[in-house]
């Protein structure tokens, strides 16, 4: 047996996988709706080729061909036996013809295909089952002067929609049918996506009563998720003690992981999507509009302007819990750096420290600064039957700009000092170690070179903390 091979892969072919027997080529191609709509479908790179089982039929609704990217060869193998030596072995001649890298697939759902049949009864007998009449040339003109359409009478009239599935793509879905059960007989591990946090998510307005009870599936999924009492009577106590929480605050004290509270909440407080207290969950049968002191629980919005000379510092914190979760080891520069800035599940702001991320939500009690403090404390107490803005709460209006500026000039503060620690630890290092005196020549010649020295640093040290100046305004700008 011998192998000859021949190669010409410069050639470049399209697949079309035509779902069924190919008898005559001509008709295959009208299916396809003749070669100018095949040459359309394989020009462009997302166009669907249509195929028509009918193509003199109008009433009948294509199916569609999906382009792929595949990689394929085309190969031609000629056999040749010889005649009077049956024993001998077969020659083999394969040819690569070209290759191919798309192919057109039909694998999409089949639509209802309809012939305008017309039944009519037979003349020879009466009795006999009707006739059915393919009657396409009475439904449309045969040409655009086929005047005597207008002229003829329709015993019949076919009126059929323009399709009947809006979707020709196989679909798998799983529906349930919601029963009223106790909880008892579920199954852990399910495969749909959980709706917890769009639990009584409320929209805040002067209107509309806000939720004094929790749903009655909460304590279905409570029971679910194996919430002891311990856990559920820490979250309790902390809503007790005060009325409105953030998700993180909510976290840090009670030491619980974000799937129990994502259980435990809606048993305990509903959750503001818009307003002064945007992004806050409080407490079932607590009303904010009603009480002057929920000024200090109202959102603060605090969001860096991310530049030049922050960057080192606070990261965003999608990179803080990579960074976490893969318990890198920390370098000593990174230890200074972490004494600067707050840890990511710290849900305050101290006076003396930069925020945890770029964005942070916060009540106005969770800035720990005297001054800001002391400013809600002197908000005056509104008029007997006040009502809170819509808007802005109990504040003033632009309370929280004032707000914002000083807590930009305690971040400007922090970073004005530790650029100045590291300027002058870096200068004390570079001062050379004093040497030996020999020769009065060479000793005057050193104070020379010292008082140069001081000059040049004087330079040094105001240009860098000019420097250090633009950095700061460009930040808190």
């Amino acid at each position: 047996m011998s192998r000859q091979l021949s190669f010409n892969t410069q050639k470049e072919y399209e697949l079309i996988e035509y779902p069924g027997k190919v008898v005559n080529t001509d008709r295959m191609l009208a299916t396809l709706g003749g070669i100018l709509n095949v040459s359309k479908a394989l020009g462009d790179e997302v166009k669907r080729m249509p195929l028509h089982f009918h193509p003199d039929n109008p009433y009948n609704k294509p199916i569609f061909g999906d382009s792929k990217e595949n990689t394929g060869i085309l190969l031609s193998i000629t056999v040749r036996r010889h005649k009077k030596d049956k024993q001998r072995p077969p020659e083999y001649f394969v040819r690569v013809l070209g290759h191919c890298s798309r192919t057109f697939t039909f694998e999409c759902l089949c639509d209802f295909q309809y012939l305008p049949l017309w039944s009519t009864p037979r003349s020879d007998n009466a009795n006999a089952a009707s006739e059915l009449k393919y009657a396409l040339d009475t439904l449309k003109p045969i040409d655009s002067v086929d005047l005597d359409f207008f002229k003829r009478k329709h015993p019949q009239v076919l009126s059929l929609p323009e399709l009947f599935t809006h979707v020709d793509v196989v679909f798998s879905g799983t529906y349930r049918l919601d029963s009223v059960e106790d909880g008892q007989q579920d199954v852990l591990g399910v495969m749909s996506k959980s709706t917890y946090d769009n639990q009584d998510v409320v929209s805040f307005n002067m209107v509309d009563v806000f939720p004094t009870q929790p749903d009655a599936q909460s304590l279905k999924r409570l029971k679910i998720k194996y919430v002891s009492d311990e856990q559920f009577a820490s979250i309790k106590k902390l809503f007790d003690d005060c009325p409105i929480w953030t998700r993180i605050a909510l976290q840090y004290e009670s030491g619980l992981t974000n799937d129990k509270l994502r259980c435990i909440i809606p048993l305990l407080a509903y959750y503001f999507s818009n307003g002064p207290w945007r992004s806050l969950y409080v407490r079932f049968g607590y009303d904010p509009r009603r009480d002057f002191h929920s000024r200090f629980y109202q959102t603060f919005d605090f969001r860096l302007r991310f530049s030049t000379g922050l960057s080192e510092f606070v990261y965003s914190k999608k990179f803080m819990r990579q960074r976490k979760a893969a318990n890198a080891t920390s370098t000593p520069s990174e230890d200074r750096v972490s004494d600067l800035v707050q840890d990511l599940d710290y849900p305050y702001f101290d006076e003396h420290k930069l925020p945890r991320s770029r964005q942070c939500m916060l009540r106005y009690i969770d800035v720990r600064m005297q001054k800001i403090q002391e400013m809600l404390e002197k908000i005056p107490t509104p008029l007997t039957g006040a009502v809170c803005n819509e808007r802005t709460g109990w504040l003033p209006p632009g309370f929280d700009a004032q707000v914002r500026q000083i807590v930009c000039a305690s971040i400007s503060e922090i970073l004005r000092n530790h650029y100045r620690k590291e300027n002058v630890e870096a200068e004390v290092e570079a001062v050379p170690p004093a040497g030996d005196e020999e020769e009065d020549d060479e000793a005057d010649d050193e104070e020379t070179q010292e008082e140069d020295m001081e000059i040049d640093d004087s330079r040094t040290i105001s240009q860098s903390e000019n420097d250090i100046e633009q950095i700061i305004e460009t930040i808190t700008s």
